[in-house]
């Protein structure tokens, strides 16, 4: 029960009706709902623009969230809430691009959802699950680098061709050594 006047919730045993905790939340509280398992009461406290959430086996408010102004009730909480992650959108960036042979790379991952694993591939036959890898190419060539980003919602892959160009390194000028 909301008492608006000081900003209190009284909290009542249904068993015996009786008031066993005053919790100090907003001005105005105005309305409450509590979630289908019983463990959390949400307080809409209109004077303050906020919701109070309190954790009902402590009967303490563990936090306060801003919300527009003057809220004055909730609705009913049915069943529980369950938010499942966005699918990722791999995405990223790396530097340098382009250098000549032993290049060595850093890769970063810009993907968005929130990835928990990522799988590249550099062009040259190796891959890493690293979530920002170093890369070194040791031989001159075009490569074409691919992030797959994934968390439980599912994966996404990104894929740039000819993206890391890798020249030879003279030994002379004009002259290039057999192994590059």
């Amino acid at each position: 029960m909301t008492n608006d006047g000081d900003g209190t919730v009284s909290v009542i045993d249904t068993a015996t009706n009786k008031v066993t905790a005053m919790v100090n939340v907003g001005k105005w509280p105005y309305g409450v709902a509590v979630t289908p398992d019983g463990t959390k009461a949400y307080v809409v406290n209109s004077y303050s623009n906020t919701v109070s959430i309190i954790e009902t086996c402590t009967n303490k408010v563990t936090a306060t969230v801003n919300v527009g102004e003057y809220p004055i009730a909730f609705g009913q909480f049915i069943g529980s809430i369950s938010v499942k992650p966005a699918l990722p959108v791999a995405n990223f960036s790396a530097t340098p691009i382009s250098g000549k042979a032993s290049l060595t790379v850093i890769f970063t991952d810009k993907s968005t959802g929130t990835p928990t694993k990522w799988k590249w591939s550099f062009g040259d036959g190796t891959t890493s699950t690293t979530k920002n890898p170093k890369h070194k190419y040791s031989k001159s060539g075009t490569y074409t680098v691919s992030l797959k980003a994934t968390n439980d919602a599912g994966s996404n892959t990104k894929t740039l061709k000819n993206y890391i160009k890798v020249t030879p390194t003279n030994t002379r000028p004009g002259i290039y050594s057999e192994n590059e």
